[in-house]
């Protein structure tokens, strides 16, 4: 069995531990203690097996696989869902990140010996309701129409398209802050594999620039035009060391908040700034920020790193169309962050799968082609969706390993060419069917 098949296999024998039901559990020791139609494994392979119908549809369907004759009403399904932790379902997939980085034999994708993270928000939709309204704002600027969403930051490993972690907030919030707590911990999953972590143009901050700067912690940042506007326009060279002065007026937005203590540890501080010309003849150009040393990374390669940063773009298109993160079973906070951070998981387990195949078929997939070829992305999460949940019942280890072994064959079949460069003139006067023909879900 691959690497990835392991892990999965690791997974299911975690969420059958009672290690991970007291996790469930949370600090409430008196609930799942009873054998109930359907406990906590029960309860966590229905979330990944989520299709997006409706709750009866989703349980009827489920129940017919893995207890056959049985039936569960909603509410009771609800009922023990609102019981089950959240942080217990981020805990699997940071379980299956850890063991997919610490695999010795894992042939991790590197720049120049560094994992490529990328950070970077999204908004949610969630359910408009009193409670969700409260707990997580809106995204609606009317004051009559409001639509209630969340916040949500990912760290993600953009070579190779691992969501590391995600918190979930409120639909406004400091998104470098945020970055900062997850990188503060992200050797928990990544171990001591060296890394860098890539920014756009919302995140820079002087005090997150000097702290990354004081710990080491290698970055490449898009700068907007106002910052550091005045070193920006000193600049004789597309790439150069610039000292960036710590003004009363840069401080002054800081004073009496976390950030105070490190900008009045100092004047100044040193920071490479590098001038990414997009059309010279037209005088358009973006400016990266970066502490990464010119001998090892030129300006070709920290432009090459800034363009990886939009994979995290792709991943968040990836949970919104192709696994419907917004299609959720319930309104109730508990029950969105649980459906989140299951999603996440099927995520990740479907780029370890789509990578194994990748990896294993690597000259076949680059040679033998016109175009150098992938995994279909959505044929996989859509096999997923369709055949996991009979692999996470099968008690028999035999059959389990042939089952994954057929999923992997039938993944292995369904490639289709990258492209790069591929470009397509946006018509916005054209009305769209309401059904895409080009565009289809695969569950």
């Amino acid at each position: 069995m691959r690497n990835s098949g392991e892990r999965f296999i690791t997974d299911n024998d975690m969420i059958c531990s009672e290690f991970f039901t007291d996790m469930c559990r949370g600090d409430r020791a008196n609930v799942f203690v009873r054998n109930r139609k359907m406990p906590v494994n029960d309860l966590v392979f229905s979330m990944i097996n989520r299709k997006g119908l409706t709750l009866k549809m989703e349980l009827r369907g489920y129940m017919n696989i893995s207890h056959p004759g049985t039936q569960i009403s909603k509410p009771g399904y609800l009922k023990q869902r609102m019981k089950l932790n959240p942080e217990a379902i981020k805990f699997l997939y940071q379980f299956h990140n850890r063991n997919f980085y610490e695999d010795p034999e894992a042939e991790l994708y590197t720049f120049n010996g560094y994992l490529v993270l990328a950070a970077d928000g999204s908004n949610l939709n969630v359910p408009t309701t009193p409670e969700t309204l409260e707990v997580f704002g809106t995204s609606s600027s009317k004051v009559k129409t409001k639509q209630a969403a969340l916040g949500l930051a990912c760290l993600y490993d953009a070579l190779n398209r691992m969501i590391i972690d995600s918190t979930i907030n409120r639909v406004k919030f400091n998104e470098m802050a945020m970055a900062e707590e997850q990188l503060s911990h992200v050797r928990e999953t990544i171990g001591n594999h060296p890394f860098l972590i890539t920014l756009d143009r919302g995140y820079p901050s002087i005090p997150a620039f000097m702290r990354m700067i004081d710990s080491d912690t290698k970055f490449v940042a898009r700068l907007k035009k106002n910052d550091f506007n005045q070193e920006q326009r000193s600049m004789t060279s597309d790439d150069e060391d610039v000292e960036i002065a710590i003004t009363n007026t840069r401080r002054h937005k800081h004073i009496g908040t976390y950030n105070e203590a490190i900008l009045m540890s100092r004047d100044r501080f040193s920071i490479r700034l590098v001038k990414i010309w997009l059309d010279k003849d037209a005088g358009i150009y973006e400016i990266l920020a970066t502490n990464l040393p010119r001998e090892t990374f030129p300006a070709d390669s920290i432009e090459e790193l800034y363009r990886l940063r939009w994979r995290i773009e792709t991943a968040y298109e990836t949970l919104k169309d192709r696994l419907q993160i917004e299609n959720f079973t319930g309104t109730k906070p508990v029950l969105l962050l649980q459906d989140i951070y299951s999603t996440i998981y099927v995520s990740n387990v479907a780029e370890d799968i789509a990578r194994d195949i990748e990896q294993e078929q690597e000259g076949h997939l680059k040679n033998d082609y016109k175009h150098r070829m992938a995994v279909n992305r959505s044929l996989c999460i859509g096999l997923l969706k369709s055949d996991l949940i009979y692999i996470l019942l099968e008690e028999d280890p035999n059959v389990k390993e042939e089952l994954m072994q057929q999923l992997y064959d039938e993944i292995s079949e369904n490639i289709v060419p990258v492209r790069p460069d591929r470009h397509y003139e946006r018509n916005t006067n054209m009305r769209h069917a309401k059904y895409s023909n080009t565009h289809k879900r695969s569950f």
